[in-house]
């Protein structure tokens, strides 16, 4: 008899600690990282969280530590979805500018990156450098497929952000490499091709109309330039070709995956 109440126990105790570990919400923080007179530099800090009690407990521990760095905090909750993306913004009547963080959210990723592109075309001027979007996050709540992959030095993410009209990949591709320079081209359903150079430890991420994505990937010395024999081999190596399948990942690999110099 002890043996069945005893499971019992255990299986009620992984199912509350299981419950407790789900983390369905985001936290982000914004600081002032450097001060340079009127014009500042700002960075960005994000966490996945349980739920607004954590928030709040976050929320004090971020003010407290960041106090004197016009701290700004936001709950982002399970159904929602966020890009932040940071550029140089020309602050009026000073001959500086300040490198900004903003944050677009919605209820699907396309409109987050529809919110983006809205922003750059009716505020032009304050953009005094081209955007780059440092985070992506898709909520929880409507258990969006995901994949990741390593290529060898280069941690990939991709979400499926599909709409009633559109199949969407959401690529998200960290080089985690301290050395290397990871040379990338991707490619969508009409060959449309791009090519990406991301240095180590920095992060690129882009949203894609299509249902496959054609991933390939080589590397080089961080401080070498890339040539076009360098990039003939690129598109002669898919290392893998990411497909959303109705809102389902499959993969299919074309080629080997690994660090190279």
């Amino acid at each position: 008899m002890k043996k069945p109440i005893l499971s019992i126990i255990s299986l009620l105790f992984c199912i509350i600690i299981f419950a407790q570990e789900t983390k369905q919400y985001l936290f982000i923080g914004t600081f002032e990282k450097n001060k340079r007179g009127i014009c500042s530099d700002y960075e960005l800090v994000h966490e996945e969280i349980k739920d607004y009690a954590d928030y709040n407990i976050k929320r004090i521990q971020f003010q407290e530590e960041h106090k004197s760095q016009s701290p700004n905090t936001r709950l982002i909750d399970k159904s929602e979805n966020v890009i932040a993306y940071q550029y140089e913004k020309k602050i009026a009547g000073c001959d500086c500018n300040s490198n900004v963080i903003s944050t677009k959210t919605s209820k699907s990723i396309e409109d987050c990156y529809k919110q983006f592109a809205e922003h750059q075309a009716k505020y032009p001027k304050d953009f005094t450098t081209q955007p780059k979007i440092i985070f992506t996050w898709q909520g929880k709540g409507d258990r969006i497929a995901t994949y990741s992959e390593d290529f060898g030095g280069l941690s990939g993410k991709f979400s499926a952000g599909n709409t009633a009209t559109k199949t969407i990949i959401v690529a998200q591709l960290t080089n985690n490499t301290t050395d290397k320079l990871a040379c990338v081209t991707l490619k969508i359903d009409d060959d449309t091709e791009t090519m990406e150079y991301i240095h180590p430890s920095n992060t690129f991420s882009k949203k894609y109309d299509t249902k496959k994505l054609d991933v390939k990937v080589i590397y080089l010395d961080n401080n070498v330039k890339p040539t076009a024999e360098v990039l003939t081999k690129i598109k002669n190596n898919v290392r893998k070709l990411i497909i959303n399948e109705n809102g389902t990942f499959k993969t299919k690999i074309i080629g080997s995956i690994g660090v190279r110099g």
